[in-house]
């Protein structure tokens, strides 16, 4: 079943469902850069990289359903970097309301290395007292097993690639 009508079919089932999309690799063409590449001289990469279309217009379709929330929840290493995400959201996904935005920040101590594959369930499971499901798509293997089973019965997470099918 396609990603959009197998979410179709979660909000036929439940009242409230929220939806949480990653962004590196999963909305945002994904490039590794070397640690402690990121300074105010090279911010600028962040903002200006390529959006994943496909995803996006799939995003654009969803947010058309009525008990359905979209949330992006991405984590990011600094504030430097999380300033540039909220460009590039604000830039190719206007659709999704500013306040949806999650965005956990490493050098905050919003998280770490050591519950880094924690930290978008925990998020997750924040809004199970406003939502009856949710759903994570996200790229990182390793966050979306651990994501699955935090969730238990309350949610399911989708790997990108089966939004691009």
């Amino acid at each position: 079943m396609k990603f959009n009508e197998k979410i179709k079919e979660i909000c036929n089932k439940y009242n409230k469902v929220a939806l949480f999309v990653d962004m590196d690799g999963t909305i945002v063409e994904y490039k590794v850069y070397p640690e402690g590449f990121v300074t105010y001289e090279s911010k600028e990469l962040f903002a200006e990289a390529e959006p994943v279309k496909i995803i996006i217009n799939k995003l654009e379709e969803l947010n058309k359903i009525k008990n359905l929330d979209i949330y992006i929840l991405s984590l990011s290493k600094s504030n430097i970097i999380k300033e540039e995400k909220l460009k590039w959201l604000k830039k190719y996904i206007p659709f999704i309301k500013e306040e949806n935005y999650i965005i956990p920040i490493r050098e905050n101590g919003d998280y770490d290395s050591d519950n880094r594959k924690y930290i978008k369930s925990k998020k997750m499971i924040e809004k199970l007292d406003i939502y009856d499901y949710v759903i994570l798509l996200d790229d990182e293997h390793k966050i979306l097993k651990t994501t699955q089973k935090e969730l238990e019965s309350n949610g399911e997470v989708f790997h990108i690639s089966s939004a691009l099918i």
